[in-house]
């Protein structure tokens, strides 16, 4: 007698094995029942690569399992048929381990994607980091050659404090030359060859805006190769005063130089505005040789370092002892100031032709011949008149200019305020503190009744002849240069005392 096995079976159970090497393993389906009875046993391989197929009423077949790559074995055929059957479970199980199906379901069996990868996208477009500045290394005498040496005996033991200090300041001369030489070097090298090989700018512009700075260079190679001679193998110099005096007249090549300077500016100013000048300069001064400096400053550097030259022979002559060097350095520095005073007056000749050059006249009486007979700009700079208007001033040693500054064709200009008046009818007042007041209209409404300082008064000695010119310096050190650059030229300056007379 049998008994059925309708009981033999319960609801299968499922155990997942280990994933092993990321590949899920087949799960095992197990029977229990009476021992007498032969359980049920249904092992299912099924590929992870099978293909998955239906069909239209959604039930899998015993075919499609087997072409899904399930096997099938049945110990007990008596087993009635339950609600769901193994095919439908096997089918579960091969949607269970399927990577493609269900994904967002909670399964247990989950196959990992693999995530997509962005796009590439380009950037905008950075400009590197400016490399570091290229620093100098400023050593004195005693650390250059003052050391002591492997017999411990130091060059400095046998000096007096009174010679070191003369060795430190020849080695500072000496130290001078070499970074000048250098800079006028890299001024050529990295600017002047560029902008003309690049088309930046023209020949003739090249020479207006660097000047003669090829002769130069030899002038300070020269003083170079003097103290190189006479530096001893220790590191001392002896006498250097007949070299220097020597020398010295090499340096009129800078009173032409520092003349060109007035105009290179003027150039210089126009030049950097243009897109193209003004990338190849940032990009110089993002290079390490500019050391961080614009090439105008390396430019007006050259004329610093010439004017510098006395200082730097009164400090060896202060501590020289000998009496021939002594005598030499004298002379050298008599030279010296020579040269300079003419470059001044070369100086002050450009720089009066280049402001007269700039005026712009709105009326021909303007144009009076004083302006055009001046040869030198004694003082020149901006003031305000009482409404706070600015006015820029031009002092010629012939004629004084009052005018307003404007732009014509991307370049400074200034268009002349009244009329100029002649220093033969200049009449200048000096007037006191607080007995003027600003009258504007925004002071009106604002900040009204101010009392006006550093005030002076320009006009004719005939009143019939023009308007005056009421005007506020901007401090009082700059009023005091304005009155004695006043007193050089003018024959009538007076200094009001009786309040009655200062009227705006």
């Amino acid at each position: 007698m049998t008994t059925s096995v309708a009981r033999a079976c319960p609801r299968p159970i499922l155990r997942a094995g280990k994933n092993q090497e990321n590949e899920p393993r087949v799960p095992d389906v197990a029977c229990s029942g009476p021992a007498d009875y032969t359980a049920l046993a249904v092992d299912l391989l099924v590929g992870l690569n099978a293909k998955k197929r239906r069909n239209s009423g959604g039930e899998t077949t015993l075919q499609e399992a087997a072409e899904a790559g399930a096997r099938v074995r049945f110990f007990s055929i008596r087993q009635k048929k339950s609600k769901r059957s193994l095919l439908r479970v096997s089918a579960s199980l091969i949607n269970l381990v399927s990577p493609s199906r269900n994904k967002n379901e909670n399964c247990g069996f989950k196959v990992p994607s693999s995530p997509l990868r962005p796009l590439p996208t380009a950037s905008p477009y950075k400009p590197p980091r400016p490399s570091p500045a290229k620093r100098r290394v400023q050593l004195s005498w005693v650390d250059s050659f003052g050391s002591c040496g492997d017999d411990d005996k130091c060059v400095t033991s046998a000096l007096s404090h009174h010679e070191i200090k003369r060795q430190e300041a020849i080695y500072e001369l000496y130290q001078g030359e070499r970074d000048m030489l250098e800079d006028l070097t890299n001024i050529t090298k990295f600017y002047r060859d560029p902008l003309l090989k690049l088309g930046l700018i023209s020949q003739e512009e090249s020479h207006t805006f660097f000047g003669n700075i090829e002769s130069l260079l030899p002038v300070h190679e020269e003083l170079i190769n003097r103290l190189q001679e006479q530096r001893k193998p220790d590191g001392r110099t002896e006498n250097i005063g007949q070299h220097i005096h020597d020398w010295a007249d090499r340096l009129s090549v800078y009173v032409q130089y520092c003349a060109n300077q007035i105009k290179a500016k003027a150039v210089f100013d126009e030049k950097k505005n243009e897109p193209a000048i003004d990338d190849f300069l940032q990009r110089c001064l993002a290079s390490p040789f500019s050391r961080k400096l614009d090439l105008w400053t390396l430019l007006d550097g050259a004329r610093g370092r010439f004017v510098k030259y006395p200082l730097l022979v009164r400090a060896i002559l202060k501590y020289t002892q000998n009496s021939d060097d002594v005598y030499h350095l004298e002379k050298a520095l008599e030279r010296l100031e020579k040269i300079i005073k003419k470059a001044d007056e070369e100086t002050g000749v450009a720089k009066c032709v280049h402001s007269k050059s700039s005026l712009v006249y709105l009326f021909e009486d303007q144009k009076i011949p004083n302006i055009e007979q001046s040869t030198a700009l004694l003082c020149s700079g901006c003031m305000k008149n009482t409404k706070g208007s600015k006015l820029f001033v031009f002092l010629f040693d012939r004629a004084i200019v009052v005018t307003r500054s404007t732009h014509q064709q991307g370049r400074q200009m200034y268009q002349v305020y009244r009329q100029p008046i002649p220093v033969s009818e200049l009449l200048v007042e000096d007037l006191p503190d607080g007995e003027v007041k600003l009258g504007s209209f925004r002071n009106a409404f604002g900040q009204g009744n101010q009392i006006a300082k550093n005030l002076i008064r320009i006009s004719f000695r005939d009143c019939e002849k023009g308007q005056s010119h009421t005007l506020l310096a901007n401090d009082e050190h700059d009023k005091r240069q304005w009155m004695q650059a006043f007193l050089k030229v003018a024959s009538c300056v007076e200094q009001v005392t009786d309040t009655s007379k200062a009227k705006v």
